[in-house]
This record gives structure tokens, sequence and C-alpha cells, in this order.
């Protein structure tokens, strides 16, 4: 998105006109937008992972808890993404009717606010769709750490019973590794998703915070314009008032 013509042009009427903050936070923005597009995609991938790992565990019912837990982040990922091209694509629109608008009306028309409501709120509706995943996620994470704690828990107290028959003393209680074991092998990919996913969200609210100074900007603008004009015009008033008149020239009489 970045590298698309009209943008390059919009940055650089910004700058042309003034306005370097305005134009280095559209700048931020885009490349954010542009980051979040590969963040979903790799975010996907490691989730597709976990459902493929899924298929080595045999016991059905584990099967069932966690894949349910994936599929939903998943889901709501892939809304997210498509939330993610919406935006991207009226914010491209958006620059498109802002360079018609100055080339039809003139420079004037850059200072009038855009209009990024609709952007917004397609944003904060990919923040809970993002926050929804993350939830999901740590869900998935907990259901296999569990899991893990109690077949960890029943294969110490089976060997302890093993011990107990043939007349040992039971052996002290282990704590499960967390980072082995096949279902440790199905966390970790979850746990790295959901690092992505909090980061994305992370991502968002400072878009967010872009739109809120650009609006901001935009607001000063179209409020200062006006001032400056007013201005100008108060002052050419003032010195027409202060410069004293021209005297009137004399006839010369002739001898």
């Amino acid at each position: 998105m970045g590298e698309q013509e009209h943008l390059k042009e919009f940055f650089k009427l910004l700058s042309q006109n003034g306005q370097q903050q305005e134009a280095s936070e559209f700048s931020s923005l885009v490349t954010q937008l542009n980051q979040m597009e590969k963040q979903y995609t790799a975010v996907l991938s490691e989730l597709k992972a976990v459902r493929e790992q899924l298929e080595s565990i045999q016991d059905n019912g584990i099967k069932a808890t966690v894949t349910k837990s994936v599929s939903s982040a998943q889901q709501k990922v892939e809304q997210a993404k498509d939330q993610l091209g919406h935006i991207r694509t009226s914010l491209s629109d958006m620059v498109k009717q802002t360079l018609a608008a100055v080339k039809q009306h003139g420079i004037s028309a850059l200072n009038k606010a855009a209009d990024f409501m609709g952007i917004k709120a397609a944003l904060n509706d990919m923040r809970d769709n993002l926050n929804a995943s993350i939830s999901d996620t740590q869900k998935s994470i907990d259901r296999i750490n569990a899991v893990g704690s109690e077949l960890h828990a029943l294969n110490e107290h089976g060997k302890n019973l093993g011990r107990a028959l043939i007349g040992k003393e039971a052996a002290e209680l282990t704590q499960r590794n967390e980072d082995k074991g096949v279902l440790a092998a199905i966390a970790k990919p979850l746990k790295k998703s959901k690092a992505m996913l909090e980061g994305m969200e992370k991502g968002v609210t400072r878009a967010l915070q872009s739109i809120d100074r650009l609006e901001k900007a935009a607001a000063r603008g179209k409020e200062e314009k006006p001032s400056v004009r007013e201005g100008l015009k108060a002052a050419k008033q003032q010195e027409s008032k202060e410069k004293p008149p021209t005297p009137s020239k004399k006839h010369e009489v002739s001898l």
C-alpha cells in the first residue's frame, strides 16, 4: 500500500503545504497497516500448524476441546484480516478523493478535516476481534496445560502404585515440565500466536492514536486558515487607517 503512487503524491503534497507532521503521521499509519497484513498471515500459519499437530493426539475428547478453541481463534483472526483489507481500501480511496478535490478546488481542499469515522469504527471492530482471539488462544493454552498436568499426575500416581505393590515407599510427586512432550509441542505455537496477536492489538491502538492526531491536526488547520486570512485583512485595514492622506498638489503660479 505504501508504494502506491497516489500515496506518494499525497505525502509530497502534505509536506509542500507545510504539513510535515501530518505527512509523518499518515505515513506511520500506512506502515502499521502494512505490517498488520504480514502479521495476520504469520498468525494464521501458526494456527494452521497447531491444527495439524492436534491430529497426533490420541484422546478424541482432548483433541475436540482444543480444536474448538483453536478454530474459534482462527475464525476471529480471519475476520480481523478481512476488516484490515477494507480499512486499507477505505484509506486509499480517501487519499484519492482528497487529491481529486485538490485538483478541482485548489490546495485549500487539503485543509479540510478528512473523514476518518468509518476507518476508526473498523479499527475498533478489528481490535475487538483481536482481543477475542487472544482470549480464545489463552483458553486453548490453559486447557492444554490442565490436561498435561492431569496426565502427569496420573502417571506419577501410577508409578507410586507400582512402588507400593512391590513394597517400596512412594516417591515425591514432581512438577510437570510444560516445555516437554506432545502437548507442549502444541502449546508452543499457540503461545507464539498469542504474543503476536497481543502485539497486533497494540498496533491497532497505535493506528487509532495516529488517526486521532490526524483529525486534531486537520481540525486545527481548518480553524487556523480563516484566522490567517482575517488577520491579514484586519492588518491591511489598520494600515490604511494609520497611513496619512496624500497631500494634494498645489497649482504653481506662473510668472
